[in-house]
C-alpha cells in the first residue's frame, strides 16, 4: 500500500491506495519562506515596486483607507497593519485618520472577536469598518466602465484621500490571479458591480492563472482606474500560508512581480489527466460549501481540464459553517438537473453569490464530485447534486471498485496548486 496524507480543515486526512494503481501527487514547487516576514514587508515598503515610499505618497491631515481581507483569507495581516500605520505616520498621518475598510465583498461582516483574532492589537487602535455591498447609504455610483460595468464602491472608500490594500496572490478563477487592485474592485463594490463581473458571459472568458487577455482583469484595471488605487501589499505563500515573497508598491508593477513568484510557486506540470482526483482543502477555506468547492477549480477550469470526462473529484470538507452563501443553493434546489441550471444562470443571470451554482454545474458537467468527512446532511449535499460520503478512504475504495483501473491524481492543496498538462 502506498501512503498519503491529504489536509481536511484544521487536521490531516491518511489515505491507503494499492500499489499497483497509478499516482501522481500534485504539489506545489519546494520554495523557501522568508527568514523573517515582518523584515521582508519593511523591507517591500523601504523599496517599493514602481511607486516613491508611502510615506511620501502622504501629507498631513489626508485620510487614508487600508482595504483589508475579511476571514475567509489567512496572511499576515496582524504583521502587515503595525507596519503600515508606522509608515503612514512618519508621512505625517494620525491614526485617527486611518480606517481599515475589511473587503467583505458579498461575504457575511466579520466580528469584533473574528476581527481581534485575525488583526491582534491593531483592532483597538484604528478604526475598522465592514464593508457591505447590500447598503445604498454606503456606496456611491462612479458611473459606468466602457464595457457597461458599474462602477459603485464603498462611499468610505470613494471619499477617502489615500487608498491602499493588502492582499494575497493565488490562483483565482475571474483574475486568473487574485491580489493587486481585486480588493479594491471587487471586495468593496456594491453588489451590482460584483453581479456584472461574476456572471455567465464573464466565466466563459477567464481561466485560472490566465491574466494576459483577461476580460475580469480589464474590469479590475478599469475600476482602479476610476477610483484611484495608490499603493498595495501583497504577499505570495505556500500551502501552509509561509510567506515566500512581499511586494509593495505600485497595484500593477508590484503585482505583476508578485505573480512571477506564485506562477514558480503554483503551476506544476503532470503527465496526464486523471479518472480519480482528489483536491484537498485546508481551514479557513474549509469552514463553507461554498468556500471548499473551489478545490474543484484547479481540476476543471485550468488551462485544461485534469480530470476525464465522466470521472469523479473527491473534497475530504468539514463545512462546519454550512453551505455558505444560500443563494447557489436555491438556484441549484429549483432547476430539475444540472442543465437547468446553466441554463438559469445563462437567461435570467445571478445575484453575487450565485455564481457558485453556474461553476459547480459546468464542473458536474465534466465529473461527478463527492464531498467527504462532512457535517452537512447527505439529503443537503443530493439537493446540490453531489454525491457524499463518511470518509475520504471510503470514497476512494468505492471509486477504485468501479474502475479499477482508474488513475489517480492527489492534489493536497487544491486551492492554490495549479496542475497543468504537459503539451
Amino acid at each position: 500500500m502506498k501512503h498519503y496524507s491529504i489536509p481536511c480543515g484544521k487536521r490531516m486526512i491518511d489515505l491507503e491506495i494499492p500499489d499497483h494503481i497509478s499516482v501522481q501527487w500534485v504539489v506545489s514547487h519546494e520554495m523557501a519562506p522568508v527568514p523573517n516576514v515582518r523584515k521582508a514587508v519593511e523591507e517591500a515598503l523601504e523599496h517599493p515596486i514602481g511607486s516613491p515610499r508611502l510615506r511620501n505618497l502622504v501629507r498631513p491631515g489626508q485620510k487614508v483607507a487600508i482595504i483589508v481581507t475579511d476571514i475567509t483569507r489567512k496572511l499576515p495581516e496582524e504583521i502587515i497593519l503595525p507596519i503600515l500605520i508606522k509608515e503612514l505616520e512618519e508621512g505625517g498621518i494620525k491614526k485617527k485618520e486611518i480606517t481599515a475598510v475589511v473587503a467583505t465583498g458579498t461575504h457575511r461582516p466579520n466580528t469584533y472577536e473574528e476581527l481581534k483574532e485575525k488583526f491582534g492589537e491593531v483592532v483597538d487602535e484604528i478604526s475598522f469598518v465592514n464593508h457591505d455591498a447590500y447598503n445604498q447609504n454606503e456606496l456611491i455610483d462612479l458611473g459606468m466602465t466602457e464595457g457597461g460595468i458599474p462602477l459603485i464602491f464603498n462611499r468610505r472608500v470613494v471619499e477617502t484621500d489615500i487608498r491602499i490594500a493588502t492582499g494575497v496572490i493565488e490562483t483565482h478563477l475571474f483574475a486568473g490571479y487574485s491580489g493587486g487592485v481585486k480588493s479594491l474592485a471587487v471586495g468593496v463594490a456594491g453588489e451590482e458591480t460584483i453581479a456584472a463581473t461574476h456572471n455567465y458571459s464573464m466565466m466563459e472568458e477567464t481561466r485560472l492563472g490566465v491574466v494576459e487577455g483577461n476580460r475580469f482583469r480589464t474590469f479590475l484595471m478599469e475600476a482602479a482606474s476610476a477610483l484611484g488605487l495608490h499603493f498595495i501589499v501583497n504577499v505570495v505563500q505556500t500551502g501552509k500560508k509561509e510567506v515566500v515573497k512581499v511586494v509593495a508598491g505600485d497595484p500593477i508593477e508590484a503585482f505583476n512581480e508578485g505573480v512571477k513568484v506564485a506562477r514558480r510557486l503554483y503551476e506544476v506540470e503532470i503527465e496526464e489527466p486523471g479518472e480519480i482526483v482528489v483536491s484537498g482543502v485546508s481551514y479557513p477555506k474549509s469552514r463553507d460549501l461554498y468556500q471548499a468547492t473551489r478545490a474543484a477549480n484547479v481540476v476543471v477550469f485550468g488551462p485544461k481540464p485534469v480530470v476525464t470526462q465522466g470521472g469523479v473529484i473527491l473534497i475530504p470538507a468539514p463545512c462546519e459553517d454550512g453551505c455558505g452563501h444560500p443563494g447557489y443553493c436555491n438556484i441549484m434546489k429549483r432547476a430539475q438537473n444540472v442543465e437547468e441550471v446553466i441554463a438559469i444562470s445563462r437567461e435570467e443571470g445571478f445575484a453575487p453569490g450565485e455564481q457558485k451554482a453556474l461553476i459547480l454545474a459546468r464542473i458536474l458537467k465534466r465529473a461527478r464530485m463527492v464531498i467527504t468527512d462532512c457535517l452537512l446532511p447527505e439529503e443537503t449535499l443530493k439537493e446540490l447534486y453531489l454525491e457524499s460520503a463518511p470518509t475520504l478512504q471510503e470514497a476512494l475504495n468505492r471509486e477504485l471498485e468501479r474502475n479499477p483501473k482508474a488513475r489517480v491524481i492527489l492534489i493536497p492543496d487544491g486551492l492554490l496548486t495549479l496542475p497543468i498538462i504537459k503539451k
